[in-house]
């Protein structure tokens, strides 16, 4: 008896010494885990509720209703980690236990509560950035990465010199202007040839400057274009580099340079309200605003909608018994979608003053 009873208490001492090992190694890797397998889930989800968010919002503003913005302003994920271990030894006559004990058991329980807090955006300040046209630096820091199929120009600039680019055609008030859409097409193709930089200019009163530089022979026919299109003289020495300065304004008979408006973030949502095909029953029934024909910056831009929902859509949402959703396909709207999302965010946090601002806290947690 004495024999099983010291190899019973070496088996538990052996169960015990091994569930301790693996129970600190657990604990060890608890934290690493939690952080690869919970971070990228966090932002990922982060991302999807703000698309879904901004679209929701664009949709309601074009059936005239106001939408509330929610912005996640923090999350902290409480992780509870717990063990339980069992051992079962027997005592006296082996003949009594064989084959009826486990020799030891064991499991590991991990438990994430996250407690997620929104700030609501609103108050003047946000709605001042809102309508405020988009500052130049932004334009240029855009024009100089330019990776969109739809130029910022064509999408953020109202006006070049006095080349327009209206977000709405509508009859003789506005019309689409060929020469914009020209003045757009060279400058392209310049600055992707490296002819046409847009730099910082320390030597003038203006910050950025268009520089133009090694365009001769090849592309001379086109930067005379482009100068002509801008109404700016072409310099006698040909094969001279061209600084022109670039000017936050309108243009303006003394002003030698380029003179550029732009847009606001309400701008490019207006034309993404436009840009959605409501259903025809709600047409009918006048729940609906109605817009003019969009300019070209609204040029092959689609929000679509359906019954069914949508088995290829990049971003979707659920409204007044359809699916309003962006197709994946359909980069030049993703490309005008992402460009909002990025400003309005931007604004979004630039706005929103949690100190000032009453605060949604939710644990979320069984």
């Amino acid at each position: 008896m004495q024999g099983y009873t010291i190899k019973a208490w070496r088996a538990l001492a052996l169960a015990t010494l091994s569930l301790l090992l693996a129970t600190l190694t657990g604990c060890a890797m608890a934290g690493p885990k939690s952080i690869s397998m919970g971070r990228a889930l966090y932002n990922e989800t982060i991302n999807k509720t703000e698309n879904e968010q901004m679209l929701l919002s664009i949709v309601k503003s074009r059936y005239g209703e106001s939408s509330t913005l929610l912005a996640v302003s923090s999350i902290a994920a409480n992780v509870r980690f717990s063990t339980n271990t069992g051992i079962q030894a027997g005592f006296g006559p082996q003949d009594n236990y064989t084959g009826n004990l486990v020799p030891f058991s064991g499991s590991m329980t991990y438990e994430e509560n996250p407690t997620i807090t929104y700030t609501p955006v609103e108050g003047e300040r946000h709605l001042r950035q809102l309508l405020s046209p988009i500052p130049l630096d932004i334009l240029i820091l855009l024009l100089r990465n330019e990776i969109y199929p739809m130029s910022p120009f064509t999408l953020l600039a109202s006006r070049i010199n006095n080349m327009r680019n209206p977000v709405f055609i509508d009859g003789n008030l506005a019309r689409p202007d060929n020469q914009f859409q020209h003045f757009v097409e060279l400058s392209q193709e310049l600055h992707r040839a490296g002819i046409l930089m847009f730099v910082a200019d320390l030597n003038r009163d203006t910050p950025f400057s268009v520089l133009i530089t090694g365009h001769v022979p090849a592309y001379s026919d086109k930067v005379k274009n482009l100068l002509m299109l801008l109404g700016i003289p072409a310099p006698k020495n040909k094969s001279k580099d061209i600084v022109i300065p670039i000017y936050f304004a309108v243009k303006r008979e003394n002003l030698d340079g380029i003179a550029i408006s732009t847009r606001s973030i309400f701008d490019l949502i207006q034309i993404l309200g436009a840009s959605i095909e409501v259903p025809h029953e709600h047409i009918a029934e006048g729940l609906t605003l109605n817009y003019p024909a969009l300019g070209l910056p609204g040029k092959n831009i689609h929000i679509y909608s359906s019954h069914d929902e949508p088995k290829r859509a990049a971003i979707a949402i659920h409204y007044r018994g359809y699916w309003f959703y962006i197709d994946d396909g359909d980069l030049n709207t993703k490309s005008l979608f992402r460009t909002l999302f990025t400003l309005w965010t931007t604004v979004i946090a630039a706005s929103t003053d949690q100190k000032a601002s009453p605060v949604l806290t939710i644990p979320v947690s069984r």
